[in-house]
């Protein structure tokens, strides 16, 4: 399942990409994607498409729990200034 760090990046992708013509972007708060969508990712045994880009739409595909440990990791270190 793709997810993108900005509108930008994802329309990019809409734009250039013929599989993805027609979507719309929607924002998701950090909280929801955490919460909500990473275990129901989990739970359907999917990975989470990030930042994919190109004109096949490629990149890294990560475990949910990867990608949450990631962005624990973040979060501590904005906390402690790192």
């Amino acid at each position: 399942m793709p997810f993108w760090s900005s509108d930008s990046r994802a329309q990019k992708v809409i734009d250039n990409v013929f599989a993805y013509r027609g979507f719309k972007t929607s924002r998701l708060a950090l909280s929801e994607f955490v919460d909500r969508w990473l275990p129901g990712l989990e739970r359907d045994g999917l990975f989470v498409g990030i930042n994919w880009s190109g004109k096949r739409a490629t990149g890294y595909d990560m475990t949910p729990e990867t990608v949450r440990n990631r962005i624990a990791m973040k979060q501590t270190a904005a906390v402690y200034g790192h």
